[in-house]
């Protein structure tokens, strides 16, 4: 990571990450049946349209998870984004990054599962040179 100011990145926690999934879910397949009407509502090429959505509407950045002196380490190259907008939620088991992609446009998603279950209480988030770092016991 680069020698850039480190911001905190407030964190929602939850017990699932289910709702924001499912909101992500119904906003590709909003898109996806807009793509589909807009060829005319004709032949079954629904998972290229479900694709196609998801092409355009999300930026998945890369992820890291490593665990270092029984921590676990996430590591994500979110790119740039404001680090106040980034929405992050965490639960025992799983995080979802959410944020508006400076560059593309595109709404930055990311679920990452952990190897294990963290204490949320104790995880910390920073953002700095465009990745977002949580670091959980």
């Amino acid at each position: 990571m680069n020698s850039q100011q480190v911001t905190p990145v407030p964190m929602r926690i939850a017990e699932t990450i289910i709702d924001e999934i499912e909101e992500m879910y119904d906003q590709i397949t909003r898109r996806a049946y807009e793509i589909f009407r807009e060829r005319g509502g004709s032949s079954t090429l629904d998972l290229e349209d479900w694709l196609t959505a998801e092409r355009e509407l999300l930026y998945k950045p890369e992820v890291h998870v490593e665990e270092v002196d029984r921590r676990i380490v996430v590591t994500v190259r979110i790119g740039k984004v404001r680090p106040l907008d980034v929405q992050l939620l965490v639960t025992p088991d799983a995080m979802v990054i959410q944020a508006q992609h400076a560059a593309t446009a595109k709404k930055v998603f990311r679920t990452v599962q952990f190897p294990r279950r963290i204490d949320v209480n104790k995880a910390e988030a920073t953002y700095a040179g465009g990745y977002l770092v949580l670091t959980a016991a």
